[in-house]
């Protein structure tokens, strides 16, 4: 296989990491190809499709504001996409556009490298946020094993239509009133709000989300993870809050890696090492931040 035509369609796009770990990836797996960014409204969306479905393009990621306006556009959804109503990779199969989701799978993946074996085993999950990605967070919370999932947004209205959403897989989700309420006793923090994104400690934008973030890893157990599905800049406010209390933190780079080879494995069937893309995609965040 050569030539491949991949790419990342969102908006915006240019602030991602996606070209330069899945160039990572096309060399480690000796082949040839582009991943170009593709900033659309949302209203080219269909179009976009239709080039993958006419096989103008081999495979496609799907990133913010697009996750599930995307679900409109594809003749299928597959795996985790289907109970999330959220996708982040098309697959071409024949004259169809089949949406994935290989976000929960890459969470997942990334949270048990910094949990251990054990997951949760029973403990409480706190998720912040009610997008796209927060729907992946509480899957994967499910799966890491939490006896309650419980989800905080500053729209409380988008909370519980993510809760309803959930419902209707068979997965009970509990609606916190505040975010220290979702946080307090629980084991895991999976952040996956824009709060803090892209905030570095210069000023006023890093102290007011940081005396945010504090508070709420403060209500978490002794012992619990904070996993910022954030990942520029590397260390993100999130992680210094929890750090600062004296609890482990992961941004979310080994999310980001993690569901990147998954979606590569799906659209050239070869699974990429790990390692050259982390070191691309560390030395990318190095160089410009």
């Amino acid at each position: 296989m050569s030539g491949l035509r991949l790419g990342l369609v969102g908006h915006p796009v240019g602030h991602s990491l996606s070209p330069v770990i899945h160039h990572a990836a096309l060399e480690a797996c000796g082949l040839t190809g582009q991943y170009a960014l593709i900033d659309r409204e949302e209203h080219e969306l269909a179009e976009v499709v239709a080039s993958l479905r006419r096989g103008e393009r081999d495979g496609l990621n799907v990133t913010i504001p697009y996750k599930i306006a995307i679900t409109r556009c594809v003749d299928a959804l597959a795996g985790a996409a289907t109970d999330l109503g959220a996708v982040n990779t098309l697959v071409r199969d024949g004259e169809r556009v089949i949406g994935h989701n290989t976000d929960v799978a890459g969470l997942v993946h990334a949270v048990r490298e910094a949990l251990g074996a054990g997951g949760l085993d029973g403990a409480p999950a706190a998720i912040i946020g009610a997008g796209g990605a927060a729907r992946a967070a509480a899957l994967a919370a499910f799966e890491l094993g939490a006896g309650e999932v419980r989800v905080a947004n500053r729209t409380s209205a988008r909370a519980v239509q993510l809760a309803g959403a959930l419902a209707a897989t068979g997965r009970q989700v509990i609606v916190a009133p505040s975010f220290t309420a979702a946080a307090s006793g629980a084991r895991l923090l999976l952040q996956a709000s824009s709060l803090g994104m892209s905030v570095v400690p210069d000023g006023g934008a890093w102290d007011a989300a940081h005396e945010t973030a504090a508070r709420v890893v403060d209500a978490l157990a002794p012992e619990a993870l904070v996993f910022d599905l954030v990942y520029r800049p590397e260390r993100t406010v999130w992680c210094a809050a929890a750090e600062a209390a004296g609890r482990p933190a992961v941004s979310g780079l080994g999310m980001l890696v993690h569901q990147a080879a998954d979606a590569f494995a799906l659209w050239t069937g070869q699974e990429p090492p790990r390692e050259p893309l982390f070191a691309a995609a560390r030395r990318a965040l190095a160089e410009h931040g």
